[in-house]
């Protein structure tokens, strides 16, 4: 059984046997790669799922996602399923960006604050300040979007702008 196997199968209310695949990857490394390729797969399920292992492996382990940044710069643009978007979001600010790509992903990034789930703006937004922050011309920008949706958003934009702005007023001054 391929490892992508194991992300089959359900709906997209279930992680299915992501966390196997995890410890899979902490066992062999280079099944990483094979796990990325599944956000290219047609089967909802298993690029949602690909996305979650990616995002909670890399949490650790953010080495892994150097040899993908081209595909995420390149094609994160074209997601537009929510699941996907809001784990890849998560993972942008794991990757050393050179300062033209981290303009090109904020760029990316900030096409998602219109988008009508919510858990994909929060995601956003925490994205974009982590992106940001040690980056003062972007930084700028960023402050005023999430002063914005901390005003005019849902109740989960508006708590999770208040806490980043704390943060970023901080760093910013």
């Amino acid at each position: 059984m391929g490892v992508l196997d194991k992300l089959r199968g359900g709906d997209l209310r279930s992680i299915g046997k992501a966390n196997e695949v995890i410890k899979d990857i902490q066992a062999e490394p280079a099944w990483f790669d094979d796990v990325f390729k599944g956000l290219y797969t047609n089967d909802p399920c298993v690029r949602m799922r690909s996305a979650d292992v990616i995002e909670k492996v890399t949490r650790q382990h953010p080495e892994y996602l150097e040899k993908w940044k081209d595909a995420i710069l390149n094609d994160f643009s074209r997601i537009d399923q929510p699941e996907v978007i809001w784990h890849v979001a998560q993972i942008c600010s794991r990757i050393s960006w050179e300062l033209l790509e981290r303009e090109k992903i904020v760029a990316i990034l900030k096409k998602y604050l219109d988008h009508k789930s919510k858990i994909v703006v929060v995601c956003v937004m925490q994205a974009l300040a982590e992106l940001t922050e040690g980056h003062p011309a972007l930084l700028k920008d960023t402050i005023k979007v999430i002063r914005r949706l901390t005003v005019t958003g849902s109740p989960a934009m508006r708590s999770r702008g208040e806490k980043l702005l704390k943060r970023l007023r901080f760093v910013a001054s």
